[in-house]
């Protein structure tokens, strides 16, 4: 018998933790040109992380109710997570994250682009149309899974990077 867990004699190297570059002003253009080109249904998520620096939570979680387009402003108050199986509205992480921010014409322009394709959304759909107050949602109405949010961005992306070497 081994008295001892002799893994614990392996030294193992330390991971490098990985440097975030971020995209300069250009890239991030070519980014949401691309997506708005291809009519990318998270067009406007994208514009509203890149712009705001929302969090991919923050953005599923916001609803109509909070948008505020006449005023120019949108408060960033909720987040839409997967907690244990399910999908919830909780309070953003920290108290520093509430706040209300302006909502700059770009920003505003997705938002309004948003709302007739949510509208065109809901007809094509009919009876399978589940009705919420969420901004960013399925063709049916239903929250987006965030999961399923990185998928989106990572197709958004390549074409994004096929549309740049064009």
């Amino acid at each position: 018998m081994i008295s001892r867990n002799v893994a614990q004699l392996v030294k193992m190297a330390k991971p490098r933790s990985r440097k975030v570059v971020p995209w300069s002003v250009e890239e991030a253009s070519r980014f949401l040109e691309s997506a708005r080109t291809a009519r990318d249904p998270l067009y406007g998520a994208y514009v509203m992380i890149l712009v705001l620096g929302l969090r991919k939570g923050e953005v599923l979680g916001l609803c109509w109710s909070d948008v505020m387009l006449d005023r120019g402003e949108i408060p960033v108050q909720q987040q839409l997570q997967r907690v244990r199986r399910r999908l919830l509205h909780s309070e953003v992480k920290t108290d520093a994250s509430e706040s209300m921010l302006p909502l700059p014409e770009i920003c505003r322009a997705a938002l309004l682009l948003r709302q007739k394709r949510r509208a065109a959304d809901k007809l094509a759909a009919g009876e399978l149309w589940t009705d919420s107050d969420l901004v960013f949602t399925t063709r049916c109405g239903t929250p987006i899974e965030p999961r399923n949010f990185n998928r989106f961005e990572f197709r958004c992306r390549r074409r994004a990077c096929r549309w740049v070497q064009r």
